[in-house]
Order: structure tokens, then C-alpha cells, then sequence
């Protein structure tokens, strides 16, 4: 007679593996909810606990996943799963059941130290343990002693040998009460399960880990990340949410990043507090800056358009192709138009490359200027900056995006630096995904405007497109976008396109920023805003328009349009020589809305006649980079430094080095370059929130 499994055995060893899962669960979420205990009286955003929770939950989750993969090895293993399983035979466990309790006991006595250290850090210096605690082992002796003179060291030790003694007693009971449902074999009279349900559960058993170690499902597949942590602009929601192992590895860069050099710093400081307008009898190292406001009649609306690699000498802004190599592709008819009527900065730079980095830029005002370590915005040990777009009191504050906010975990240093902020992402759009990179830019623009529209306040919106990026996807959902023929080899050339999809792809972001005005102007908002249009980052492939000078410093990857486009009058149309840097942005709108302000960045008021002297910083590596001013571009490189004229046309076509003709000139811009590199490395270790609001208070007298 047949013989089965009970209904609860034949799914084992999922059943098994979910009881374990869960119990680790519960075991790092009960460490939360005593942190939890001890936050609460500094918690300020109180309406936050639940979503921190909720989040420190899943993160909780992910590690128990970790926790679980040795046991699910053996388990989801028929023969190692019945010999790890069951009552202890007479002769002993096996090897392969004492490897399996040895690993896992390992396992949580690592997490379990983790979290002793992570206590202590938090009753030490308030924030959780991450990479940078190995400045510690610097002087292991005195760390040791400052230990043992602070905590029940004894105390804590016993309770680990014990809390981890316990562990390992319930994970071998767990064993000894897990029963095997064994592979059916061929024959009438075996019982257990067949292999096709085996295999069905095994799959079942992976999914379920996989899935609960992601963390979300979203519909750009990113996975649960660190910046969702940093919801909130309350640190202490933030030390909520951050599960401390997650908290290691993400900070494993932190030490791969050349640090400030504050010797450096402080031999610049003098010239760039001058360049910057910091007041004077200010500490050293301090590049505070209280802007007054100004009386309005009617605070305008701030849109600040972040356009996807809108390389200036890919657009129509850059010189027409000479007739003789054949017929203009007017690659962005709509954009130069709208310079005309615009206050339009044509030497204007984004400091660094690429977008994660120009985004971090232009919020933090700061120059991300981390090559080694990566971007600064995946960096949770840098995530706390201090942006003027929250010192927009009284507007309500957007920001924009088409697809994930965990792209480069933009997400924590958006929503924990801006309060009130409403992130609006993938989610938030009734248009559906086209790509990797969310909904079109036509979609974007179109809902966007919907968006705004409804807000009851004055607002300040950054929309943030990506269209111009592989795979150069065109939407169906166009808005009576004419897809143009190939241009020729010679015009491509000529604007630097590597092939038409390109050119097509940037005629299409075109095609949608006039769409986007088109519609914008139909609201009674329109007249009442200010908008700043300007590209994240430009290209690097070279295109036949460009200078010498500009072919041998590769500037083209940073030089990027920037238009200020007030059609109320609120700026009048220009155009404006200086060299600008996207720092300038958020000052700038800031001033033209009257507001008073405090800001620590590196970004000045461009209308601002004090700063009508302005300088272009790139960085384009650790040790390479650029200083755009007065018509020329200083170098400093490994492979030599040089001063190069911009508009020099040279007979052989290569740029001609000045720095033997103008020395006087070629030391100063290569200083002014290294100030402000030492100047942007140094805010970006230093440009927390506290600094401002620090400046704020002493600025109303202590209050």
C-alpha cells in the first residue's frame, strides 16, 4: 500500500527554513525595537516610526536571509538533509551535521558581535558602526583601554557566550525535530514525495529567500537599498531604519575615497572665503554665508530641469555646420529658441560626471569630487548635506524623477536633506515604463505639469529627464514627434553623434521640453515662474565644432547649456559670458525668490554683481582637473599641466600651451583649480545640516 507524507512534511524543508527565517527575523527586529526604546525621546518626525520600522523590518529580514543560506544548503540537499535531521543516532552526529551547526553558530556569533559594537558606537558617538571605525585599530591600545573603562566589558562577554550558547541549543533542536519527506523512488510501495514536487519546493524554498533578500519589488527590479533608510530628514528615524550589518557593507568604499586634505584647505581658505563672499573675522574652514532676503510682491514658483547629457556642442546652441559640408541638422531648434528668450550662460559646467554626481552637485552644491570611492551619493557615511533647496520655507518642494529613486541611492540624499520634500518616481506616474530608466520624458514633463498645478502653494520642482541615454528608446506616446532621417556621416560628425539614434534621441528630448512649455503656458502658474534648464554632464566623444583647446582638455564632457527663463520678467534675456558652475543653481533661484537664506556650499547668486568675477572647477579624476576662466582653460594632469586660449585656431589643429608666455596667469588659475578642489573635498566631509542650522540660530541671535 502507498504510504505518504504528512501534508505538513511533504513541503519540507520549506516549512523548516521559514521557522528559521523567521525567528532571525525576530531576533534583529527585537534589537530595533530596543533602539527604538532608547531614540525615542530625540525622535522629532514621531509620524515617521512606523515607516522606519517597516523598512528596518525588511532589512532585518535580509540578513535573517544571509543567516539561513548554510541550513537551506543542507536542507534543500536530500542526502545531506538526512543526515543533518532527525534524532542524534548512537554513534554520533556526522561530520556533515556538526559543519552545518559549527557555520551557523559562527554566523550568529558574528552578527551578534556586530551588534554589541554597533551598541556601542551608538551609546558612544550616536550613529551606528561602519567602515570608518577601523581609525580605531590606529592605536589598538588605547582603544582597548577606553573600552574596558567604559562598558561592563566582563558583563557583556558572559551574555555573549551565552546568548550565542542558547542559539546553538535551539538551532540543534531545530534539527533534531526537522523530519526528512524523502524522495519517492520508482516502486509502488515507497512513500514520501515524487521528484517533481521535491523540485517544486526547492524552487519555492529560493524564490521565497530570493524575494525576502531583495527586499522590494519594484518595476525597474531595484532592490532594497541603504537609501531607503534615509526617508526622513530626522538622523534619528535614519539610525531607526539602518540595519548596522547592512550599515558595513554599504559603507565599504568609505576608505577607498581620498580624504580631505585639511592642511590644504586651510591654505586656501583665505582666497576661496574672498571668491565665495564669506564674511570677514569668520573661523577658518568655515564657508557659512547668511543671504539676505529682499521684499517681493509675490514669491515666483522655482522649476529647475535637469536635461540628460544635453552636451552643449551636441545642441543647436553650438556653431552651425558649415554649408559646404552639406545641410544643417538643426539637432535642437526648440532649446535654442528658448535661449533667446532667456537669461543663457553658454560657458556653463557641470563640475564632475556623471549623473549621479551632477545631481549630487547641484543639491548639495558641493562638487563631488570622490572618484576613487565612487559617487558620493552612494555613500551613506557622506549622505547628511545641507542644500539650499531646504531653505525654501514656505513652498512645497518637488522633486521629479521617471524612474527609481534608488538609482545611485538618490533617494537618502534627497528625502534626508529636504524636508517635505515630495519625491515623486515610477510609482507616481499613471504613464507606464518604456525602459530601464522609467516613463518617457514626454510622460514626465506632461504629468509633471498636472502636478504642479494642483499645489496650493508656491513650489520648488526639480525634474530630472532621461531620455537621451541608451537605449534611446522613442514611446509610442509621443505627442506628434516625427521620427527625421539619418543625417549625413559629415553632420553627424560635425555635432559629434556617434550614430542617428543619438541624434534622434536628443531630438526627441527637445521635442518634449517644448511640449513641457507648451502646456506649462496654459497654466496661470507659468508667468508667476522661474525657470533654470541646464544639462547634468556632457559627452565625451569628440565632435568637429570644438577648439583645440577644448579637444585636448575634453571638455566637452562637462560643458553643458544653462538658461534662466523667467517669462513673468523676473530676469531679463541676455546672454552671459561668465564661467558658471551647477553649484551656482540653487543660489541663484534662491536670490531671485527674495528669500533669505543660509548656505556652506560652494554656489554663488550668478546675478549677484559681488560675483560678476566667476570660474568654472571640473574634476575630471583624482588627479586630473580644469579651471575655465577669462576665456582660457588651466589643465592639471599627470601627463603635464598647461594654459590653453579657448577660442585659439591653431594651423595644425592642436591646442598651443601658454603657460611660458602668461605665467603670472597659469599659477593663478592653477591655484584657484587646486583651491577649489581642496575646498569641494573638504565640504563634502563637512557640510552637514547641523552646520547650517547652527549659522541659522547665531543668525537670529540664538533663538
Amino acid at each position: 500500500m502507498k504510504r505518504r507524507c504528512s501534508f505538513f512534511a511533504e513541503f519540507q524543508p520549506l516549512p523548516t527554513i521559514a521557522v528559521f527565517l523567521l525567528l532571525n527575523t525576530a531576533l534583529f527586529f527585537a534589537a530595533r525595537l530596543v533602539l527604538l526604546f532608547l531614540l525615542l525621546p530625540d525622535i522629532v518626525d514621531r509620524a515617521a516610526i512606523p515607516q522606519a520600522l517597516y523598512i528596518g523590518l525588511k532589512f532585518d529580514a535580509r540578513m535573517a536571509v544571509f543567516m539561513s543560506l548554510p541550513l537551506a544548503f543542507f536542507l534543500l540537499w536530500p542526502s545531506l538533509e538526512r543526515a543533518v535531521s532527525g534524532p542524534e543516532p548512537r554513534r554520533g552526529w556526522p561530520l556533515s551535521h556538526r559543519v552545518l551547526c559549527w557555520m551557523s553558530g559562527l554566523m550568529a556569533a558574528g552578527a551578534m558581535l556586530v551588534y554589541i559594537f554597533d551598541f556601542g558606537f551608538f551609546f558612544y558617538l550616536h550613529q551606528h558602526i561602519d567602515m570608518g571605525a577601523n581609525v580605531f585599530l590606529e592605536d589598538p591600545s588605547e582603544s582597548v583601554r577606553m573600552v574596558w573603562q567604559s562598558y561592563p566589558v566582563i558583563l557583556i562577554a558572559l551574555g555573549f557566550i551565552a546568548a550565542l550558547y542558547v542559539y546553538m541549543k535551539n538551532f540543534a533542536g531545530l534539527l533534531s525535530i526537522h523530519q526528512p519527506c524523502p524522495v519517492r523512488p520508482k516502486g509502488i510501495f515507497a512513500d514520501g514525495c515524487s521528484r517533481k514536487w521535491r523540485a517544486f519546493v526547492t524552487v519555492c524554498t529560493l524564490v521565497m529567500l530570493f524575494v525576502v533578500g531583495y527586499g522590494q519589488i519594484s518595476s525597474n527590479l531595484f532592490p532594497l537599498r541603504w537609501s531607503n533608510a534615509y526617508f526622513s530628514a530626522d538622523s534619528n528615524i535614519t539610525l531607526l531604519a539602518v540595519n548596522p550589518i547592512q550599515n558595513l557593507y554599504d559603507t565599504r568604499n568609505y576608505g577607498k575615497a581620498v580624504p580631505p586634505n585639511e592642511k590644504a584647505a586651510r591654505e586656501a581658505w583665505p582666497r576661496m572665503a574672498a571668491y565665495l563672499g564669506v564674511a570677514e573675522g569668520s573661523a577658518p574652514l568655515s564657508y557659512v554665508r547668511h543671504v539676505q532676503g529682499k521684499a517681493v510682491a509675490k514669491r515666483p514658483n522655482i522649476v529647475v530641469i535637469i536635461m540628460e547629457s544635453l552636451c552643449w556642442e551636441r545642441t543647436s546652441l553650438a556653431p552651425s555646420m558649415p554649408k559646404e559640408l552639406g545641410r544643417d541638422i538643426d539637432p535642437t531648434p526648440f532649446l535654442k529658441e528658448l535661449a533667446g528668450r532667456s537669461l543663457y550662460f553658454p560657458n556653463f559646467y557641470a563640475p564632475a560626471r556623471t549623473t549621479a554626481r551632477a545631481v549630487f552637485t547641484t543639491v548639495s552644491g558641493v562638487p563631488d569630487v570622490n572618484h576613487s570611492g565612487g559617487t558620493t551619493s552612494r555613500n551613506p557615511k557622506l549622505v547628511d548635506q545641507a542644500t539650499v533647496l531646504n531653505e525654501f520655507k514656505g513652498y512645497e518642494k518637488y522633486y521629479m524623477i521617471g524612474g527609481n529613486a534608488n538609482w545611485a541611492n538618490i533617494r537618502g540624499l534627497l528625502q534626508h536633506n529636504t524636508t517635505g520634500l515630495h519625491l515623486l518616481e515610477e510609482s507616481s506616474w499613471e504613464a507606464p515604463n518604456i525602459d530601464v530608466w522609467g516613463i518617457s520624458d514626454i510622460a514626465l514633463f506632461r504629468e509633471s505639469v498636472d502636478v504642479l498645478s494642483k499645489s496650493a502653494k508656491p513650489f520648488v520642482a526639480v525634474i530630472q529627464t532621461a531620455a537621451f541615454h541608451r537605449p534611446y528608446t522613442i514611446p509610442d506616446d509621443n505627442e506628434g514627434f516625427s521620427i527625421p532621417e539619418a543625417p549625413s556621416a559629415e553632420a553627424l560628425a560635425w555635432y559629434g553623434y556617434e550614430n542617428a539614434d543619438e541624434y534622434r534621441s536628443l531630438k526627441l528630448s527637445d521635442h518634449a521640453l517644448k511640449r513641457f512649455f507648451a502646456k506649462a503656458s496654459q497654466q496661470p502658474w507659468f508667468k508667476d515662474t522661474v525657470f533654470a534648464i541646464f544639462g547634468d554632464h556632457g559627452l565625451n566623444f569628440n565632435s568637429a565644432n570644438i577648439t583645440p583647446a577644448v579637444r585636448a582638455c575634453n571638455l566637452q564632457a562637462w560643458h553643458v547649456p544653462l538658461l534662466i527663463y523667467a517669462p513673468g520678467g523676473h530676469v531679463a534675456p541676455g546672454v552671459d559670458h561668465t564661467p558658471r558652475i551647477q553649484p551656482d543653481v540653487l543660489p541663484t533661484m534662491a536670490s531671485l525668490a527674495g528669500l533669505d537664506y543660509v548656505t556652506n556650499t560652494l554656489g554663488r547668486n550668478m546675478l549677484d554683481p559681488r560675483h560678476a568675477e566667476g570660474a568654472a572647477f571640473i574634476s575630471a579624476g583624482d588627479t586630473a582637473r580644469f579651471l575655465v576662466k577669462d576665456g582660457y582653460v588651466y589643465a592639471v594632469r599627470p601627463s603635464g599641466n598647461a594654459l590653453y586660449r579657448l577660442d585659439d585656431q591653431t594651423a595644425d589643429g592642436k591646442a598651443h600651451d601658454l603657460s611660458a608666455e602668461e605665467p603670472e596667469r597659469a599659477e593663478a588659475m592653477r591655484t584657484q583649480a587646486m583651491d577649489f578642489y581642496h575646498t569641494s573635498k573638504w565640504l563634502l566631509y563637512n557640510n552637514g545640516k547641523a552646520v547650517v542650522e547652527k549659522a541659522r540660530r547665531a543668525a537670529q541671535g540664538g533663538k
